[in-house]
């Protein structure tokens, strides 16, 4: 009885271990759910030969052996499963077959068990089990049961045939086909053939198919680069999980194979990579890529045209012999580093125009101090004169041009004290000597942002600002003040003449809001809040009429506030721009 329980229960371990692992490990990258239920068909199937076995009433052993065609059975529909997971372009289509052989051999297998005949006796045989003699039931349902199997080989020959399918997905279904083939070849004669003709042999089926079907597994897996059984596999391991895109390429320039990186890079799936032209993906001459670089800088063309700035390195592969096999091109993605390049130049930028501002500001402010000191002297002097002229005999009806000559050095002095607040604005908005001890009163920030903006459209438009108590001081007034100025600009912009932006200070929920009202506007207030969109992209990103409307997002994105735009008709708008009153500006 040990000799005949030796083979079922080998079966029986072998269809365990692989049944349990390919459930555990079965995910979207490692499809070993069809494997798993091909490792459960065999081990029923060997667990019915080992019961049949180890009986010694051969009417018990009949009750067993009545299941030993649905196993079997199974066996076809889970080999078409397998090969469906293997054939995306016929995948739909055969896992559709798939369910319905299942159901077609459920139904057969449980029809046959219950169906007096088909397995009329059983036989001692020298091997010290039990050999089945099988009736006319049995005949008709063997030939049935190898429909499917031989119809899942079939699908897996036509898979070479498509070229355009990965060599891997070629060789995997050659693998199952030739798999499936020696698995009829061994099961067919020990199972059926044999006891048919009356000639004792250890029924070698579920341990010849369960052993192919770990052949099938090992390659699943291996192939899924999940695996790391062979030194091939975990070098394919390490390349998946590198950063850097990494090409085989042959010595004509023709990819051989990618990792995982390089096909996110280029926008290309692996299989679309296999066999192009590394030509047609960089702008670099191929012969010296081929001849070896070091952090060579070019541009990848991925999928949709986009551009994408990398940098490459290769080196020759040399088989065992010192012949060279191929090359292997690394790409490092400079995306990044250009963002960085763009950023830092365009901060470069930004600080030279706050430099130019300032040193602008500083020699507009000398004139305008001396200019201010002469008008006021003037003024004194005019006064000076029109008294002693008045005093004078004759000379009273010329006072009233004294008068005149009197306001009109007022409305210098106005205009100088004007110019004298720009200065002081533009001096404080390029960051002269850092922020304010104790900060900003964000009444004079408003006020501060309001004159720059009123040099946009000078008297055209009206602005004003209503005070508020509510908050004394705010840290951010610098950059509160660069917000306000780009929105004042945008609106000053689209105002039409003779219309007003309205401020106010208020607080709420522990922030500072100033909301700024427009209107009535040139364009349509849906048009201008597209244009307020681009606070939430990036500098980098921005058009350069919008850089001030970008920088400005950034600033209220780092100060942690937010911004609200709603329409007030068709031409009216209003803007609420919130910061914490805690916020903390920029070190000076």
């Amino acid at each position: 009885m040990l000799d005949a329980s030796i083979v079922p229960l080998a079966a029986i371990l072998v269809s365990t271990v692989f049944a349990a692992v390919s459930i555990a490990w079965d995910s979207d990258n490692r499809a070993t759910g069809g494997m798993a239920t091909l490792f459960l068909y065999t081990g029923c199937w060997a667990l019915v030969d080992l019961l049949t076995s180890i009986e010694t009433d051969p009417q018990r052993a009949l009750l067993w052996m009545r299941w030993a065609h649905l196993p079997p059975l199974m066996i076809g529909p889970g080999a078409l499963w397998v090969v469906a997971q293997m054939n995306p372009e016929a995948r739909v289509r055969l896992e559709r077959h798939a369910r319905i052989a299942a159901l077609g051999c459920f139904g057969l297998g449980i029809a046959v068990a219950f169906m007096p005949g088909a397995t009329q006796a059983m036989l001692p045989n020298a091997w010290g089990g039990w050999m089945p003699r099988y009736g006319a039931p049995s005949f008709l349902v063997i030939p049935l049961g190898l429909v499917v199997p031989l119809y899942a080989a079939h699908q897996a020959a036509r898979s070479p045939e498509r070229e355009s399918l990965p060599r891997v997905d070629r060789v995997r279904a050659w693998g199952t086909r030739v798999s499936i083939g020696l698995s009829v070849l061994l099961a067919v004669p020990t199972e059926y053939i044999l006891p048919l003709l009356g000639i004792p042999f250890p029924r070698l089926g579920p341990l010849g198919i369960s052993c192919a079907c770990a052949v099938v597994w090992l390659t699943v897996l291996h192939d899924t680069e999940d695996l790391m059984l062979t030194p091939q596999s975990v070098a394919r391991t390490l390349l998946a999980k590198l950063q850097d895109g990494v090409v085989l390429v042959r010595l004509d320039g023709l990819i051989l194979s990618t990792n995982a990186r390089f096909s996110e890079v280029s926008g290309r799936n692996e299989r679309e990579l296999v066999d192009m032209s590394l030509s047609d993906l960089i702008d670099a001459p191929i012969e010296q890529v081929c001849g070896g670089v070091d952090d060579r800088e070019s541009v990848l063309h991925a999928q949709g045209g986009k551009l994408i700035p990398v940098s490459l390195s290769s080196s020759i592969a040399h088989s065992r012999t010192g012949n060279a096999i191929g090359v292997v091109v690394v790409f490092r993605d400079l995306r990044e580093v250009d963002a960085l390049r763009s950023q830092i130049l365009t901060s470069g930028r930004l600080a030279a125009v706050g430099q130019l501002a300032a040193g602008i500001a500083h020699e507009v402010n000398n004139p305008v101090a001396f200019v201010r000191s002469d008008l006021n002297m003037l003024a004194e002097r005019i006064d000076e004169i029109r008294g002693r002229v008045e005093q004078a005999p004759g000379r009273r009806e010329d006072s009233h041009l004294f008068a005149n000559a009197r306001l009109r050095v007022e409305n210098a002095l106005e205009g100088v004290a004007r110019i004298a607040e720009v200065v002081v604005d533009v001096r404080e908005f390029a960051h002269v000597g850092g922020a304010r001890q104790g900060g900003s009163h964000p009444e004079d920030v408003v006020e501060g942002a309001m004159r720059l903006a009123r040099l946009q459209r000078g008297e055209d438009v009206e602005l004003t600002v209503q005070p508020s108590a509510d908050v004394e001081r705010i840290e951010v007034g610098q950059e509160l003040k660069q917000i306000l100025l780009a929105i004042l600009r945008l609106l000053a912009e689209a105002a039409q003449k003779g219309s007003r932006i309205d401020a106010d200070i208020h607080t709420r929920d522990e922030a500072l809001v100033i909301g700024i009202s427009a209107g009535p506007l040139i364009v349509s207030s849906s048009v201008i809040r597209e244009r307020f969109e681009s606070l939430g992209s990036s500098v980098l990103d921005a058009e350069a009429g919008e850089l001030g409307l970008t920088i400005a997002g950034e600033l209220i994105a780092q100060l942690g506030g937010r911004l609200q735009v709603d329409s007030r008709g068709d031409a009216g708008l209003r803007v609420e721009v919130s910061v914490p009153q805690d916020a903390r500006g920029a070190a000076s």
